[in-house]
Order: C-alpha cells, then structure tokens, then sequence
C-alpha cells in the first residue's frame, strides 16, 4: 500500500457504488490509503460503509457540500496525512486493476492526469464506449481531444474532467482546491485550469481506464443537472475570462442554440421538455448575475 497516494472516493446516499468503487481501488495493482467522504448522507450509507472489511478512512460531514466541497474535505484529509497524490474519484466510478499503476508511470510528467474513460450499462460489460475527458484550448476554445485506446498511451492536453482525477497535492495547495461556489459541474475542469495556468503539465494517460456510470451521482438529463451544467459554464467564463459577455456573444455561438431551443421548449414542449428549458433559461440568468452555490429550486 502506497501511503503517498491517497484515493479519495465521495459517497452521498450511494453506498453500494461507493463500496464497489472502494474494491476496485483496494485490489489493483497499485493500492492507495482510501479516504471515503460522506457528503451529508441522509440514507443508511454510514450503516453500511461500517461493515466494509477493507481498510479505508471515513471522514463525515454534517450536509451535503456539492462535489467541491465534498472533495476539498478528503483532499485537506490526504494533504493532512503527507500524500503526495489524490486520486479523486466519483463513486459510481470503477477503476480497472492497473489503472492506477499506470497513471503513477507518469508522475514525472504530469501534475495532473485522468484515465481513459469508458461506459456501459454494467462494469463487466465485453463492450464499453470511449466518452470525452480531455480537450484543448486554443485561444480559450474548447477542442474536444479524443482516444479510445492507443500504443502511445499518455497525451498531453490543456484541460481534463471526469470521474477520476489524478492529482498532485502540491499543485492542487498551490493554486487552490476545488472552487465551492460550482457545487457541483465544471469545479475540476476548473482547478485542472488553474494547475495548466500556473505551469503544471496535464494529461491523459490512456493505459489507465476507468469504467463510469455517467450521470450516476445527479441525472444529467434533470432539470437540476441541466440548470448547475450551464450555470456553471456562465460563471467558469465570468472568472477566467476579462470580457465574459463578450466572449460568450462572440466566440461561443452554441450559447445562441442552446438559448433558443430553451425558449422553443418552454413555450411548447412537453412537460418534462418544459422544465429542463425553463432550468436552463434560469441558469443563464442566474449565470450572468453571478448567482453561486447550491439551488434547490428544480
């Protein structure tokens, strides 16, 4: 076991993802300590997580905190113990057994990395899809950068997301930890920024591959997902960029499309149509009020 790596898993009201997750982490390869945040669970998650026979370390809040709050509790834990590394992973997450062997190849390289990402229906499907976690930014622009698998293994990229980060602690103390005020959406997409911006080299390191249930943690199709997603995208905009209207007017047209097919949906869509539109519509204005944090509101 690697005391310099710490995997950090983060359960809210999922035990069973939480559990599977931790047992991929404990019989790979290369084994972490394991520090599994609770994130306010209001389920029987404590009950159960206390019968895990594997060693890992429960560190419990009082409600929940988003993902990046959730996350900064298990990073400032790993940090408190000396770890080197965070590995930070969604619990619907499954690592394969050398997923994480093969990101710590690259150390030497990359402050930051994540796997190669693949979904499915089940972990053990035979066939898995490929989805995009790394990309890069030409003047600022989003360029999706893909790989299902290939000889030369790790790519350098601007930016990676995904359901399992591979971080150096140092790096992530010296530009900060995951931004709270997302709650939940674009916070690593965020911090993995400001680590490139400051000079950590980024990557994707495809002989590392994670099974992801995507969406698991909050239903991307809800209107709550919808409203946090494009919130979310307004206020990363307001933050890293000088002139965010008029970036988002002029080099982002798809904020055009997405804004007039809410309009059309609101108007006349069906009801579940209704309020994923009307969630979206919310969230650009409350993304150029600068309106932050959790909402109850969808």
């Amino acid at each position: 076991m690697r005391s310099d790596v710490v995997a950090v898993i983060l359960n809210w009201n999922c035990a069973e993802e939480t559990i599977r997750c931790l047992r991929a982490v404990a019989t790979g390869t290369a084994v972490p300590d394991i520090i599994v945040v609770d994130n306010g669970s209001e389920d029987d998650s404590l009950a159960r997580l206390a019968l895990v026979e594997e060693p890992f370390t429960l560190v419990e809040l009082d409600s929940n905190l988003g993902f990046a709050g959730g996350m900064n509790a298990g990073i400032r834990a790993a940090h408190a113990r000396g770890a080197e590394w965070v590995w930070v992973l969604n619990a619907d997450a499954v690592p394969r057994p050398a997923a994480l062997a093969a990101l710590l190849e690259h150390t030497g390289r990359f402050a930051a990395s994540a796997s190669r990402q693949v979904t499915s229906l089940r972990p053990d499907d035979p066939e898995t899809e490929s989805y995009l976690v790394a990309a890069m930014l030409p003047n600022g622009r989003v360029e999706p950068f893909r790989c299902s698998g290939c000889a030369e293994g790790p790519h350098e990229v601007d930016v990676v997301t995904g359901a399992a980060l591979f971080l150096s602690v140092p790096w992530v103390m010296r530009v900060g930890l995951f931004d709270e005020r997302f709650f939940h959406y674009k916070e690593e997409f965020d911090l993995v920024h400001r680590i490139a911006a400051a000079g950590g080299k980024v990557g994707l390191v495809c002989a590392s591959e994670v099974w992801h249930l995507r969406g698991g943690s909050l239903n991307t199709a809800s209107a709550r997902a919808q409203y946090y997603h494009y919130r979310n995208e307004i206020l990363f905009v307001r933050k890293h960029y000088s002139r965010p209207l008029k970036r988002m007017l002029l080099s982002e047209p798809i904020h055009y499309k997405t804004l007039t097919r809410s309009v059309l949906g609101a108007a006349v869509g069906n009801h579940e149509q209704r309020s994923r539109s009307i969630a979206v519509l919310a969230a650009y204005w409350d993304g150029v009020r600068g309106v932050e944090g959790p909402t109850e509101r969808f």
